[in-house]
């Protein structure tokens, strides 16, 4: 009983809390990642230097004092990669030993990745972007809104609209903090990681006859190795636009529905964006796995 209590004050705290960290007046929502010094650093770039250090945290964390018989945060962390390599081992039992610290690290990047973006103030806090006149207008890009009159303003343009303390001369907000899966830089970066790792363990492998299944001029096998060698080459987009897809269409959601609807209703929608954050990092890894086993088999052990 105590418990259901407790999960209905934390439901209820986060249902408030939500209207309180979104102001609902306007919000810019971006493709791209804004900078934040210079041309180079951007703020998904500051998130994923974060998350690389909530997981350096987590690991130290969980081998500082090692024990025999695991307790706490090592027994967690030690079931998670076990589940993760038994998992990999089933896909490509001759590979998952090598590829495991590069696919799991993929793993837990992208799900901590995924995960952070849900935090709440990630895309909400920000600094105010100086333009004036008609720049204002076109900087904003597009501004999401409630049409409810007296609880949100119908314009972001309206007479004494702010957000977060930002005016009408101010062309909106850059916020701090972005997801790195809802940047498509990062997803590339992550995708073409795991294509290269992916043909390094192949030539490693099978050598320059590796690329004897894409270039075969025996009848039919041409053309199928013309079809492999797409296939090849379009793993590249697939793996970066699935998870900036997902991840960055979660956040939108999420936005779109805490703007209309700003309590109880946007809860159901934040935990399945949860659920989504580790659905994709899962696929991804798998994925990876999947293609190193195939990749690394030989032409004869298809057949």
């Amino acid at each position: 009983m105590a418990r259901n209590i407790a999960i209905a004050v934390g439901l209820l705290i986060l249902a408030v809390g939500s209207r309180i960290i979104y102001p609902m007046e306007s919000l810019a929502i971006e493709v791209r990642a804004d900078n934040l010094i210079g041309e180079f650093f951007t703020n998904s770039m500051l998130v994923g230097l974060i998350v690389n250090v909530i997981l350096i945290v987590m690991a130290v964390a969980a081998t500082r004092n090692m024990q025999e018989v695991p307790r706490g945060w090592q027994n967690f962390m030690e079931w998670a990669i076990e589940s993760l390599y038994n998992l990999f081992r089933g896909i490509s039992p001759n590979y998952a030993r090598k590829a495991f610290p590069i696919v799991a690290s993929i793993f837990f990047l992208v799900i901590i990745s995924n995960w952070f973006g849900l935090v709440p103030s990630v895309g909400s806090v920000g600094f105010c972007h100086e333009a004036h006149g008609e720049e204002a207008a076109a900087d904003l890009r597009l501004a999401v809104s409630s049409p409810v009159d007296g609880l949100l303003p119908a314009s972001p343009f309206a007479e004494g609209s702010k957000y977060l303390g930002c005016s009408l001369e101010d062309a909106g907000i850059i916020p701090l903090f972005r997801a790195p899966s809802a940047d498509l830089n990062f997803t590339l970066a992550l995708a073409l990681i795991s294509v290269v790792y992916t043909l390094y363990l192949s030539l490693s492998k099978l050598g320059v006859g590796y690329f004897g299944k894409f270039f075969n001029l025996n009848g039919v096998m041409s053309f199928v190795g013309i079809l492999e060698f797409i296939s090849l080459l379009a793993r590249v987009p697939a793996f970066t636009f699935r998870l900036f897809g997902n991840i960055f269409a979660g956040e939108v959601l999420l936005i779109v529905m805490i703007f209309l609807v700003p309590l109880v209703v946007p809860l159901p929608f934040y935990f399945f964006e949860v659920f989504v954050g580790f659905i994709q990092a899962f696929v991804f890894a798998v994925l990876t796995m999947a293609f190193i086993a195939i990749e690394t088999a030989a032409h004869d052990d298809h057949h």
